[in-house]
């Protein structure tokens, strides 16, 4: 077989028709060559056998012996990986046909160490479609500040979605994803960019892949976990601005707090975010909001 120009990584457990469906999108490609390596994440005999039934020899299965969550799954796809570039795709997502070879073709006219990200199309059940992110970064603006310091009020406004990603592996083997924090795309991200690289959007209003947002499934990064948020904000301080910290303690960690807790949080980390950053008002609006705001208004 031809060598693959790009491993697609799909980390998964326990969601057998929902990886089905992102497995044929990636054979639904335009560019072909290319290999898929499923991770199990733990033994999962049911998904296993599901993945034994799409009959393509490009595709191959790493079951590992115990559950690592989605850094430790990605990173053991990273290190199966034949391809000298890595795109990832999530188990609950699905790419649109184009998308390995609008991005191959940018990547092959960059110049430096590069991430390259696009615009997905955020679909749940019984709403609209959206469109995220609804900007792209400005020149020169840092990418912490990107990331973590929204300029309004409503989500979506900036993303880089893990599903989008493609780079080079030789990158990720020498800067895994740390497997023992949250934020751990946004971690590795920040981490990338500290030692050199960009992070370039495909520069299309098209959109690369569908990120399907199903309120009543389980999702990793949905968790209630502040005391985690917050861990992780303070190990990577000295890698984002004091906007960005004060912005992730209020609009991230605040909201993400549930009750008692939130209203106990909250002028902590007010206090906090003066302190040791500079908060916008939006910042401050978002916290206060998710305070007062019951939570079915503010959806």
């Amino acid at each position: 077989m031809t060598d693959p120009a790009v491993s697609v990584v799909i980390p998964t457990r326990g969601r057998p028709s929902l990886l089905l469906r992102a497995i044929r999108s990636v054979l639904a490609q335009s560019v072909r060559q290319f290999e898929i390596v499923v991770v199990l994440d733990g033994p999962d005999s049911g998904t296993e056998t599901a993945v034994q039934t799409v009959d393509d020899s490009r595709i191959r299965v790493e079951v590992l012996p115990e559950q690592r969550g989605p850094a430790g799954a990605r990173n053991a796809g990273v290190r199966a990986a034949r391809a000298e570039l890595i795109a990832f795709l999530d188990d609950d997502d699905e790419w649109h046909s184009d998308k390995l070879r609008v991005q191959l073709d940018e990547l092959s006219r960059a110049e430096a160490l590069t991430i390259s990200a696009g615009r997905v199309i955020a679909r749940r059940p019984g709403r609209a479609d959206r469109v995220w992110p609804t900007r792209l970064p400005d020149p020169g603006e840092p990418l912490g500040d990107y990331l973590l310091a929204r300029r309004g009020l409503r989500w979506g406004e900036t993303l880089v979605h893990t599903s989008t990603i493609v780079t080079a592996t030789a990158l990720l083997r020498r800067l895994p994803f740390r497997e023992d924090v949250r934020h751990e795309d946004y971690d590795w991200l920040l981490r990338a960019g500290n030692e050199g690289a960009t992070v370039a959007f495909v520069r299309t209003d098209e959109p690369l892949a569908t990120w399907h947002i199903d309120d009543g499934r389980p999702r990793y990064s949905r968790r209630s976990d502040p005391a985690g948020s917050l861990a992780w904000i303070r190990s990577v301080r000295g890698l984002v601005s004091r906007r960005a910290y004060a912005a992730f303690l209020l609009t991230w960690v605040v909201p993400d707090a549930r009750g008692l807790e939130r209203l106990r949080l909250m002028p902590k980390l007010l206090w906090e975010s003066a302190r040791a950053g500079s908060p916008a008002p939006v910042h401050v609006a978002v916290a206060v909001g998710s305070a007062l705001v019951p939570e079915r208004l503010r959806s």
